[in-house]
């Protein structure tokens, strides 16, 4: 589904073809960095590149979208994505989607839906794209760069709380939630392809490409003040204020990079440099 697709991506598009940016000025004593990840992806896939090593090694601190190094924001994304009253999947979905539902929980989870129904929708959605992307278990920017930060002795800081990031799914409909998974198994060839355009404009570092799919998706459209504009306005002072504490290496999805109120152009406003790096 196009809308979790962004939020595992998660100005105007940028010409430089790059995930990595350099941020100065507007007071910084040093520079600091902004890099734009995709939350999973299978690992043939995955790279980090020298110039992203490099930025994280000459920075003194890692933000991410959410600590994820702190148990208590992972406890409560765990907790966020469960509802003890359950849902009707069986109900929701046509009896051929709820079965191949069933399967791909049970396979993948060891419970079928009938113990599984108490995970909220979006938490079903991002099991259906581990299977869809289907190379066993993916790797992830975030742990990767919060492993390297440890490593360093750097600290991990988050822009943003766990349940805050729970709370943008628990404000859209659950009927309109469980339309987007009978969606994702009806069409799971049409899904599919569009992960992998998604996954090659990510590896070709192409924002605009990025951001262009994603905006031609109605659903996206619908929810694209909730899942970037807002975000990324409120982040603004917050990486302001870590930039100014000390060097900060920011992580956040790549599709916070690109669009009308990018986190680069938002930055740019606020007064700060902001350059395109190699990666």
């Amino acid at each position: 589904m196009v809308v979790l697709v962004a939020f595992i991506f998660n100005g105007a598009a940028q010409e430089t073809k790059t995930l990595l940016w350099e941020i100065s000025g507007n007071g910084l004593e040093k520079s600091s960095y902004l890099f734009g990840t995709i939350h999973l992806m299978c690992e043939e896939d995955f790279r980090i590149s020298e110039g992203v090593k490099d930025a994280i090694a000459n920075a003194d601190q890692v933000a991410l979208e959410v600590d994820l190094d702190d148990q208590s924001e992972i406890q409560a994304f765990q907790n966020g994505m469960i509802d003890m009253a359950g849902f009707d999947y069986k109900g929701s979905l046509s009896e051929k989607d709820y079965n191949r539902l069933d399967e791909i929980m049970t396979a993948n989870y060891g419970q079928g839906m009938a113990t599984m129904r108490i995970m909220k929708p979006f938490g079903v959605m991002s099991g259906l794209y581990g299977e869809m992307m289907g190379c066993g278990t993916p790797k992830t920017y975030e742990f990767s760069f919060i492993t390297m930060a440890k490593g360093q002795n750097k600290e991990v800081v988050g822009l943003e709380s766990a349940a805050s990031q729970v709370a943008i799914f628990d404000n859209i409909p659950v009927e309109e939630q469980m339309s987007w998974i009978s969606d994702m198994l009806s069409e799971s060839g049409d899904t599919k392809a569009e992960w992998d355009e998604m996954v090659a404009n990510y590896k070709a570092q192409d924002l605009s490409a990025l951001y262009r799919s994603m905006s031609e998706s109605p659903e996206y459209a619908k929810y694209e003040k909730e899942l970037l504009d807002n975000r990324n306005k409120a982040w603004i002072p917050k990486i302001g204020e870590l930039a100014k504490s000390k060097s900060t290496f920011v992580a956040v999805g790549a599709m916070h990079l690109a669009g009308d109120n990018s986190v680069i152009k938002l930055l740019r406003e606020a007064g700060y440099t902001v350059k395109p790096m190699v990666n």
